[in-house]
């Protein structure tokens, strides 16, 4: 692919704009001190088709015992603790649960000495955080950094109506909890980590890991539920959740060596990093192609798959698989096709494809609010890759653009449009879809890209055809974490 951005007319309006944080980042020897009682816990014999879990969990309240998330160990036969730290591994057995919190607590044979993080506080509003825990598969405890999210208060406020119907139905944790949301991240296999504050003091349990489409859903207990779960928690872990907990909250283990490489891959482009969620079709992302009830425009998504559909079958369009790569500091999720290898040149993140000039460009950005805002930096987005690529001339595609941004409910602020654009680089016209997405202080551009629009369509390449097919709806399945 020859690599070339067509240029927007408009901006992103000026809308979701956070204010800096106050508080004080939990400083490395603080979290360091905190991860040493941090712990890996698995779960064998469960209900579902693996019948085995990993999630995390830490040393509380005394060297003895320790709290995970319900949903990592419920219903299981077999639980392991494993102390990282430590080259150790220990059973334990699960002495109390809180279902509506989705807490469990085990205890522990024969703990080693590990001191338990025994104090608690309250996060405050923007308050700096960073959540420890062990992902999927890897050999040390990994921190994410964040701040306590304005405006959730209970769960409901962060599920879309996909997602609470799965809570709902799976009758745990409930609807109505209260809990907080990290403004990052935190990987698959980190339920029942702690969130800790620059103190050291436990101010929540990562919980979420929900499966949300073409994002995940991640949110934290508050740490004052703790102490109902030691007072007035039930007696184990067999609360009847079942097999489905297995295919709405995201811990399976992988079973190979591979499926760990591949879950805990990372990638460094446009001076970002990215860790890879998942590798989905086009159903699984958006439930379904007549219902999807996962993305933050479903009426944009129809718009472009009913175009797209044209040229391509939709049993061919439902069927192409997409890589989700998650910047973790800032929760943008870039949707790449999984035939377009990504590169890093000229300060982008590059996706080609083998068949022809069709790809895709992205970048993501965090900046400050005090010296920029979503306009400023996404008109800095248009400018740099105007400049590097060669563009000329730029008109919008009057069917495909968004004059206004569309906001989502937890502050996603999105637009999408079409252009067609004459390049000196390419020596004529080229079509490019642009999705900007911002929230708060972050802001992701996505660009698909067809350097060859007459080889494309019923009378083109049908391979090329499907990969530019395959970039477009990169581009209208892009998006934050819920």
């Amino acid at each position: 692919m020859t690599r070339t951005i067509p240029k927007s007319l408009l901006a992103c309006a000026v809308l979701g704009i956070g204010l800096s944080s106050a508080w004080a980042k939990p400083p490395a020897d603080i979290v360091r001190a905190a991860a040493n009682s941090v712990v890996r816990v698995t779960a064998e014999g469960c209900p579902g088709p693996t019948g085995t879990r990993s999630g995390s969990g830490f040393v509380w309240p005394d060297p003895a015992q320790v709290v995970t998330a319900l949903h990592v160990v419920a219903d299981c036969q077999t639980l392991t603790v494993e102390y990282v730290d430590r080259g150790v591994q220990r059973r334990a057995q699960a002495s109390r649960s809180l279902r509506r919190a989705d807490l469990a607590l085990l205890q522990v044979d024969n703990p080693p000495a590990v001191p338990a993080l025994s104090q608690t506080a309250i996060a405050g509003e923007q308050e700096e955080l960073a959540a420890i825990s062990l992902p999927l598969n890897v050999n040390n405890w990994q921190e994410t950094y964040g701040t306590k999210a304005l405006n959730v208060r209970t769960l409901r406020d962060i599920l879309n109506d996909a997602a609470r119907r799965q809570i709902e139905n799976l009758g745990a944790p409930a609807i109505e909890l209260e809990i907080f949301r990290l403004t990052a991240v935190v990987k698959p296999g980190s339920s029942g980590g702690p969130v800790i504050n620059a103190q050291g003091h436990v101010v929540g349990v990562v919980d979420g890991g929900l499966d949300g489409g073409n994002a995940s859903l991640n949110w934290a207990v508050p740490a004052h539920l703790l102490q109902e779960l030691l007072n007035s928690g039930e007696g184990g872990a067999q609360v009847g959740l079942g097999p489905a907990a297995e295919s709405v909250f995201a811990f399976s283990v992988p079973q190979t060596v591979e499926d760990a490489v591949e879950v805990n891959k990372g990638l460094v482009c446009g001076g970002r990093s990215y860790f890879h969620l998942a590798t989905r079709n086009l159903n699984e992302i958006v439930d379904s192609l007549s219902q999807p009830g996962t993305l933050d425009d479903p009426g944009g998504f129809l718009y472009v798959v009913s175009g797209l559909a044209q040229h391509v079958p939709l049993d061919d369009l439902a069927a192409i698989r997409f890589d989700l790569w998650v910047d973790s500091e800032t929760g943008a999720t870039l949707a790449v096709p999984d035939t377009m290898p990504i590169s890093d040149e000229e300060g982008f993140c590059i996706a080609e494809s083998d068949e022809g000039d069709v790809g895709l460009i992205f970048r993501g950005e965090v900046f400050d609010p005090v010296f920029a805002n979503l306009q400023s930096i996404s008109v800095q987005f248009d400018n740099a890759i105007s400049q590097a690529l060669g563009l000329t001339f730029c008109q919008p595609d009057p069917a495909l653009t968004e004059f206004v941004p569309h906001s989502r409910f937890d502050g996603l602020i999105a637009r999408r449009s079409g252009a067609y654009c004459a390049s000196g680089y390419f020596g004529g016209q080229i079509y490019g879809i642009i999705g900007y997405l911002g929230r708060q202080n972050s802001f992701a551009g996505i660009v698909a890209v067809n350097g060859e629009p007459n080889a494309t369509g019923l009378l083109g390449n049908p391979a090329l055809t499907r990969e530019w097919a395959a970039a477009a709806l990169a581009v209208m399945i892009s998006t934050y974490q819920i």
